[in-house]
């Protein structure tokens, strides 16, 4: 690989505005080090821990991507296992060796993909200060040369995956400072007590306010945020970063 082509991509990394043009950078990627698909995903826990969101950007095969997801295939792909436990990165054929992390439904999947020319290919895990996992794969519908070239690509889609992880991330804040949940500073207040165990009476005393006044944020509180109870708006304010510790 060249090394002034991968320094360029870099930089057109850092002054991508956009998913499509972070697409692009990504599809040049896999061009530079010999693959024909990649995928970058983010697994996000922030609305919910039993169903984290993910968000990908992929030129995967069309039927085999929409066959993933619908099938909910990302709950036994050994891939997701892995990198949900792991930082270093795993070339395919030598996961399905590590049994920890490949049920027969998993076997399944991994045959599946390759059926559908994702033959053999590389996962790095990207663990986020946040919580956030990322992964990103290259995979080739080629066996020939593969082991050199990911062996020729690895210290390079290591460093590319995190670079993107960090692009894709400031776009997708940028899109969730439009559309966060807005709460008044009371109904942040209230939920904070609320999260250190004290009553509606308690938290009325500590902020100087009437009881009624104190339900009332809480339950504005927990519209706003779309949740069912008190318990799950507090749970859902923390995930998504709108009540945070005080040092």
């Amino acid at each position: 690989m060249e090394q002034l082509d991968y320094a360029e991509l870099c930089s057109a990394l850092c002054e991508a505005t956009d998913e499509e043009t972070l697409k692009d950078i990504c599809l040049k990627f896999c061009e530079l080090v010999g693959f024909e698909f990649y995928i970058f995903g983010i697994i996000s826990s922030a609305s919910s821990l039993s169903s984290p969101t993910i968000s990908t950007i992929s030129n995967y095969p069309d039927e085999w991507f929409k066959n993933y997801f619908e099938e909910g295939m990302q709950r036994h792909d050994p891939v997701v296992r892995y990198c949900m436990q792991n930082t270093s990165a795993i070339r395919w054929r030598q996961l399905m060796d590590l049994e920890q992390y490949v049920d027969a439904i998993g076997e399944k999947i991994m045959i599946r993909a390759s059926e559908s020319g994702l033959c053999d290919g590389l996962s790095i895990p990207i663990k986020a200060p946040s919580g956030e996992i990322a992964i990103f794969s290259l995979a080739s519908n080629r066996e020939e040369g593969l082991n050199q070239r990911i062996n020729a690509c690895l210290p390079f889609a290591q460093s590319f995956g995190t670079q993107v992880f960090e692009c894709y991330s400031a776009l997708m804040l940028k899109l969730a400072q439009n559309k966060q949940t807005h709460l008044t500073a009371r109904e942040k207040e209230s939920l904070f007590w609320a999260c250190e165990g004290k009553t509606t009476w308690e938290i009325s005393k500590i902020l100087d306010v009437s009881e009624r006044t104190v339900i009332f944020h809480l339950s504005s509180a927990t519209s706003k945020l779309g949740a069912v109870n008190r318990q799950h708006a507090v749970a859902k304010a923390i995930l998504s970063g709108l009540i945070k510790p005080t040092l």
